[in-house]
């Protein structure tokens, strides 16, 4: 694919990781790879490329792309996680029980079950999760979202790329030194004590189709995968699909490599 362009439009213009991505593209490409916003003059030549990253607003000037990764449509079915949770339920995917029914919800809380209340749709890194449940003697809140807690004895963050895995990483606890007094074992990021390991990793035999199979029910390129463990079950469940994936070291080689090797596969 000859380029006389390629740009990245991010969700919002500070995001590090793609100003990185447009870094690491630059020097494979030999070609100047800028980050663009979606209200600006841009304007995309024949052979430009866009490279959507979680933006789920579609600019005007994007029908004259000649190519793009990651639609800003797919990205915003993939950034509500009640559009998100119907899309996967459609396709057939495992997932967790979930509803938008208060009355429903309150059902699972008082047969003793734990409910993740999603109070904000399009929240990361935990941000508007309540857990609400009887043992933990907190009552279940107003939300647009509620999901039955699954247990999990492993969660996975599995990278796709044109239907491809390129990097699978576990979660993790932080050694016991390490562990901030915020540590939780119900939403594992990295402030509640969590990391994203690669090393020694066994993987549930459903883990890299899940991945598949969930970037395809939103129609995305690329993304970042959350899917859990469960061990009396054996089985992984799909949690969601992240658009904007924090990108450094090892995954940022990884997608810039994968993106550098599309472009140069392309007629």
């Amino acid at each position: 694919m000859v380029l006389s362009r390629a740009v990245i439009l991010p969700y919002k213009i500070v995001s590090r990781s793609a100003k990185k991505l447009a870094q690491q593209l630059s020097t494979l490409l030999n070609l100047r790879v800028r980050r663009v916003k979606h209200e600006g003059f841009y304007r995309p030549k024949r052979r430009s490329l866009v490279i959507n990253y979680g933006s789920a607003i579609t600019p005007l000037w994007l029908q004259r792309a000649r190519a793009v990764l990651n639609l800003p449509s797919s990205c915003s079915m993939g950034g509500n996680k009640l559009v998100a949770f119907r899309r996967f339920k459609e396709a057939g995917l495992a997932i967790p029980e979930f509803t938008s029914r208060y009355d429903e919800a309150m059902e699972w809380y008082n047969e003793g079950f734990c409910v993740v209340c999603r109070t904000i749709l399009n929240a990361h890194s935990g941000r508007g999760i309540v857990l609400s449940s009887r043992e933990n003697s907190r009552p279940l809140v107003r939300a647009p979202l509620y999901v039955k807690y699954k247990k999990k004895r492993k969660e996975f963050r599995v990278h796709i790329f044109q239907a491809t895995v390129i990097d699978v990483c576990e979660k993790r606890k932080f050694s016991r030194a390490r562990r901030p007094d915020a540590f939780d074992g119900y939403i594992r990021n990295h402030d509640n004590g969590w990391a994203f390991c690669r090393d020694g990793i066994v993987e549930p035999n459903d883990l890299r189709s899940l991945a598949i199979d969930a970037c395809r029910a939103l129609g995305l390129d690329f993304g970042a995968v959350d899917i859990i463990w469960n061990e009396r079950e054996m089985k992984c469940y799909l949690l969601e699909v992240n658009t904007a994936p924090g990108l450094e070291g090892t995954t940022l080689r990884k997608y810039t490599q994968a993106v550098y090797n599309w472009i140069r596969n392309q007629p």
